[in-house]
């Protein structure tokens, strides 16, 4: 995607003795710890062919999933480093945890779902999201094989079936979005809650371990990771989230930050935002580029595997949000009862998200 010039790019346009004073400008605010300092080292890194200090963040994943690592992927192809940013990558326990350490200031970026952000917003938890990842659930339920073979479960029965068949499991949930979507299987089947038990994990290889051990009978998981727990033989996909009501156009994984660094930070929300749209663009089309980054985080999958998964993730390139994405997610979280009754939420552009730096 071709991205609208800032300020910063325009002045580049001026004479060479101007562009070599805003490095230097920019170097020296840097060091005097200037809060303009990180928007002026992305603007000398994009208009100069000097090499300049590139802006330092740090990005937190709360799940290892195929969607949120388009951080990784764009790392790895160098946008992030023609952007002008030195992004340390971090993956966490879950979407909690990442908001957590976003309101800490430990991390500046978070990918996280649509669901964390609205849990934190009815905490009243100042977050925003920055852009939009891919829209609608792509979450599998993987069950195990010895469960699925006992009692003669199929994904070809109806999904009312698989569900009360799973009556008397225990499920290994590792984030929010696990949490919904599980919670919403359990409404459409008319089962109730107390019928599977849950058990927090701490880790996608956790997961597999719990199911591999009879631990727990089944966990939810995005590709690749379910692609992963299927090719090593821990369980099969059971049911996919796309047949619950609402996942169709839902905002699912999203780009966090705080309002303040947004607004101390702006250069840099737009020079993160520009890399990612490339990175996401090489993802949706499933470029060899893409795939051998990919490859490079799995590499126990194959090249035929990840692009298989890719093909179950419904991508936004230009990482804009809309209106109708939000309120499906706020729907969807009401509806699990994720955000409770009389818990006003306001969802409106403006309010927890904005496309002001996918232009």
């Amino acid at each position: 995607m071709i991205r609208k010039r800032t300020d910063f790019s325009r002045r580049a346009l001026k004479s060479s003795w101007l562009t070599s004073t805003g490095l230097f400008l920019a170097i020296l605010l840097a060091a005097c710890g200037s809060s303009t300092s990180s928007a002026s080292a992305i603007s000398a890194t994009s208009t100069s062919t000097s090499t300049a200090a590139p802006v330092s963040i740090t990005f937190a994943k709360a799940v290892n999933t195929e969607p949120f690592a388009t951080i990784d992927v764009a790392q790895q192809l160098g946008y992030l480093k023609a952007a002008g940013l030195d992004v340390k990558i971090e993956t966490v326990a879950g979407s909690s945890v990442a908001n957590a350490a976003l309101q800490s200031g430990s991390v500046q970026f978070v990918f996280a779902s649509s669901t964390a952000l609205l849990l934190a917003a009815a905490k009243k938890i100042p977050l925003l999201a920055v852009a939009g990842i891919n829209k609608g659930e792509s979450i599998q339920l993987v069950v195990s094989n010895a469960w699925i073979k006992a009692h003669n479960l199929s994904i070809s029965q109806p999904l009312a079936a698989r569900i009360k068949g799973l009556e008397g499991t225990t499920d290994a949930t590792l984030s929010t979005s696990d949490k919904s979507i599980m919670a919403d299987f359990e409404a459409q089947a008319g089962v109730p809650v107390s019928a599977i038990h849950e058990v927090s994990i701490s880790s996608v290889s956790a997961q597999l371990a719990a199911i591999q051990h009879n631990l727990a009978q089944e966990f939810l998981a995005s590709p690749p990771n379910s692609s992963i727990a299927v090719a090593g033989g821990f369980g099969s996909v059971l049911a996919n989230s796309k047949e619950l009501p609402y996942l169709s156009d839902e905002t699912d994984g999203i780009l966090i930050t705080t309002p303040s660094y947004a607004k101390s930070h702006p250069a840099v929300v737009k020079a993160l935002v520009g890399a990612l749209q490339k990175a996401l663009t090489q993802m949706s089309q499933k470029t060899p580029a893409a795939i051998s980054a990919l490859q490079t985080l799995y590499p126990k999958l194959s090249a035929a595997v990840i692009q298989s998964s890719l093909d179950s993730i419904a991508f936004t390139p230009t990482m804009q949000q809309t209106q109708v994405g939000w309120n499906d997610a706020l729907k969807f979280a009401q509806k699990t009862g994720q955000v409770k009754p009389g818990e006003q939420i306001n969802v409106t552009e403006g309010s927890l998200w904005t496309n002001q730096y996918t232009g």
